[in-house]
C-alpha cells in the first residue's frame, strides 16, 4: 500500500465490527468508521468526550458485521450554562455586532473559563477572529457567536466552519429583546448532532 494511504487510515481507520464480541471502543483521541450490520458509524474520542452516531443506512446485502448503539457520553458532569449566561451579557454589550467567544475546559482542575476572542473584522452580520493558544490541559468545548438583533440559527458560514471541527457550536440571537434565543450542536467531524440546552440563568445547565 502506497505510503501516504497508510498515513491517510492512520487518521481515521475502518473497522468490522465484530460479531461474537463485543467492539472495543476508542479510547484514545483520534476517529474511525465502524462497519456494523446496522449501518456505517462515526466513532469520535476526546478527552472531554466520546459518540458514536450513525451516517449511513445498512448494506442491501448481508454481511458479517455485528450490531453497534448510539452513545454521547462527556468527560465533565454538566456543561457550563453559567458561561453561556456570561456571553449573553457581553453579546448584548456589544449588539448589534456579533460576537464570539470559547468556553474552555481545565481536565485537570475541572474547571471552566469563557474567552472572548479578539476580534479582526465585525459588523451586524459577520465576525471574523483571531483564535487563542491554550494551555497545557485546556480544551475548547464550547464555541459561541452571536446574531446582534437576528434570530438564531446556523448559516450556511457556520456550517462551513464547523464541518472539519469537534466541538459543540452555539449561536445566540435577538440580544435586544428579554428572552434571546439559542441553539446548541454538537460538531463531530462533519456531523451535525443538535443538542438540547436548559435556558441560561446562571445555573449549571445538561443536556
Amino acid at each position: 500500500m502506497d505510503s501516504r494511504d497508510v498515513a491517510l487510515q492512520s487518521v481515521m481507520s475502518t473497522v468490522m465490527v465484530p460479531h461474537f464480541s463485543e467492539l472495543v471502543e476508542l479510547d484514545t483521541p483520534g476517529n474511525r468508521i465502524l462497519m456494523a450490520s446496522n449501518g456505517i458509524w462515526l466513532e469520535v474520542c476526546r478527552a472531554w468526550f466520546y459518540a458514536r452516531v450513525p451516517i449511513a443506512k445498512p448494506l442491501s446485502m448481508a454481511t458479517p458485521y455485528g450490531l453497534v448503539s448510539e452513545a454521547l457520553r462527556f468527560g465533565f458532569g454538566k456543561l457550563p450554562s453559567a458561561m453561556v449566561a456570561q456571553f449573553i451579557e457581553q453579546a448584548r454589550v456589544r449588539s448589534p455586532n456579533e460576537c464570539a467567544a470559547w468556553v474552555v475546559w481545565n481536565q485537570q482542575t475541572g474547571e471552566w473559563k469563557l474567552m472572548m476572542l479578539e476580534e479582526t473584522s465585525v459588523g451586524p452580520g459577520h465576525v471574523s477572529v483571531n483564535l487563542p493558544t491554550l494551555g497545557e490541559d485546556e480544551y475548547m468545548v464550547m464555541d459561541l457567536h452571536s446574531h446582534g438583533l437576528l434570530d438564531a440559527f446556523f448559516s450556511s458560514t457556520d456550517n462551513d466552519d464547523d464541518r472539519g471541527a469537534t466541538k459543540i457550536a452555539g449561536v445566540i440571537g435577538n440580544l435586544n429583546k428579554p428572552e434571546v434565543t439559542a441553539l446548541f450542536r454538537l460538531c463531530a467531524n462533519g456531523v451535525f448532532l443538535p443538542l438540547p440546552f436548559d435556558s441560561p440563568k446562571g445555573q449549571e445547565g445538561s443536556i
